[in-house]
């Protein structure tokens, strides 16, 4: 088993005991993924009161570029801000955006010397500075032990609204999905749902717009879901969501219906 199959079995799993917990039968048939031999390739069959459902397990996922952009930015940043922090005897949080893409590789580098030279400002006031572009900020205050602390600001582009970060990690693969496997599932003649999945997959790099509220999440799905709709036939029944957070059952399901 691998983390990406684990994570689905708990997230399939959890659909399930939501919709018993509704009073119907379910019981997931197979899982077409791990099966070269079945013609669909969605992660689950799952009999609903007689009924097989499709169902595919999706991340709510950051940009995938985000991993490895951020991993720059610690090579860029750490040891040269811990020498600014050693130095002056402070610990300094310096929150940022992680450079990615065109604009990243273009100005990248001058994007965290100007981080360095916040950090720099910081240690001489022994408050908080801020940058031009709204994310990169640096404070210092006085330290026995003295250190650093990288907050990254876990979006790629850019927009500090959350719709946006959900769009730019969630559109490309649910697109992938309509085209795809959700697509050949519809067209076999099986009800389809999408499970939406907020919480970071274990031991991975995986990232998820873990902030985002219920309403929220909806509202972008749907946006796209229209936009595939503009030129292709209805592809979803529904779509389900395992929150990041989720609540006691006495208050709130572990998974949500978000669109019907």
């Amino acid at each position: 088993m691998t983390a990406t199959s684990d994570q689905e079995d708990a997230a399939l799993q959890a659909f399930c005991d939501e919709l018993t917990a509704r009073g119907h039968q379910t019981r997931i048939t197979c899982n077409p993924d791990r099966d070269q031999h079945h013609h669909l390739t969605v992660d689950a069959l799952i009999d609903i009161d007689g009924e097989q459902w499709a169902v595919d397990h999706c991340l709510l996922s950051r940009p995938p570029q985000l991993p490895p952009a951020m991993k720059n930015a610690e090579a860029a940043l750490q040891t040269r801000l811990d020498a600014i922090a050693q130095e002056h005897g402070r610990m300094i949080v310096a929150s940022y955006l992680p450079q990615t893409g065109a604009v990243g590789q273009q100005w990248g580098t001058a994007y965290y010397d100007k981080l360095i030279e916040l950090a720099k400002q910081a240690v001489t006031t022994d408050g908080l500075v801020g940058g031009d572009d709204g994310f990169a900020t640096a404070q210092a205050v006085p330290s026995q032990t003295p250190g650093v602390v990288l907050v990254p600001f876990t979006d790629t582009t850019g927009n500090p609204l959350t719709s946006a970060q959900i769009d730019a990690g969630l559109r490309t693969p649910l697109l992938e999905k309509l085209d795809g496997q959700l697509k050949r599932a519809k067209e076999a003649g099986h009800r389809t749902a999408l499970l939406l999945d907020q919480l970071p997959r274990p031991g991975t790099n995986s990232h998820t717009v873990w902030n985002a509220g219920p309403t929220t999440i909806a509202a972008v799905t749907q946006h796209i879901l229209r936009d595939h709709q503009q030129q292709n036939p209805k592809v979803l029944d529904q779509v389900w969501l395992r929150p990041a957070t989720p609540a006691s059952p006495l208050v709130a399901p572990s998974v949500h219906l978000l669109i019907a």
